[in-house]
């Protein structure tokens, strides 16, 4: 059986940097059914987020104030999400067989494609969230955040593009129902939302769905970048969702 306290603990650990003690000794068996709390730490990088930007907005001007909540954003997550992003875009970017792309993901250096990714999707994070009305941004970070970690879940169904790895060690030791022992963190605060928050999460698990599919096709199946970059995805598209939905 695992040791839910120490999957708790390793849960912040590897997606967060808030200061949680860890164990010295841990299983793979913790490690995979860490998963089911990934939703909460996307809750606590949401509700930071939304803190910052509403300090922010007491004394810089909207747009400076939705910058730097999107820094506290990053920096609360370690920017662990953005190398997935990046190596996504450069081997999604380039004519190649599966197997080369996979090289140049596994490749340190940054490409084009990578550095042209990181660059839109900051402006475009920022963009969405400078529009934000205030009495919104609250609650929707942390639905926002959750519901991407949530979503994220869904890829573990799918085939592996590398027999080892992050993504390889997470499918093999999670529970098989972790995308069901992982909602009540994302569907309480859909509840608390309104009637929309229920659309927002379908629209997460369909933005992860299609990048699965285009993974697959690919590269041949999902590994640890598409995990990070799918965090990424699935936040952007809902903060562009928050435009034309109440």
């Amino acid at each position: 059986m695992p040791d839910l306290i120490n999957s708790l603990r390793m849960a912040f650990g590897f997606m967060t940097v808030l200061p949680i003690p860890q164990r010295k000794e841990w299983s793979d068996l913790d490690f995979g059914t860490s998963a089911v709390f990934y939703p909460l730490t996307g809750v606590m990088i949401g509700l930071g987020a939304a803190a910052a930007l509403r300090l922010f907005s007491s004394v810089f001007a909207r747009p400076i104030a939705g910058f730097l909540a999107l820094i506290v954003w990053i920096l609360l997550s370690g920017g662990l999400h953005w190398d997935g992003l990046a190596d996504c875009f450069d081997g999604f970017g380039c004519s190649a067989s599966p197997e080369r792309r996979l090289e140049i993901m596994k490749d340190s250096r940054l490409g084009t494609y990578g550095a042209l990714g990181i660059f839109c999707s900051l402006i475009l994070k920022w963009l969405c969230i400078w529009q934000l009305p205030d009495n919104k941004f609250l609650i929707f970070f942390a639905l926002v955040a959750a519901a991407a970690r949530w979503s994220m879940l869904v890829l573990l169904s799918l085939p592996l593009a590398n027999p080892d790895g992050m993504a390889a060690m997470l499918r093999q030791h999670c529970p098989k129902r972790v995308l069901l022992y992982a909602l009540p963190v994302p569907l309480l605060l859909a509840f608390f939302y309104g009637p929309f928050g229920f659309l927002y999460l379908l629209i997460a698990i369909c933005s992860a769905a299609l990048l699965g599919l285009i993974a697959e096709k690919k590269i041949g199946g999902i590994n640890g970048d598409v995990l990070g970059f799918s965090i990424e995805l699935a936040e952007i598209v809902l903060l562009l969702a928050a435009q034309v939905i109440p």
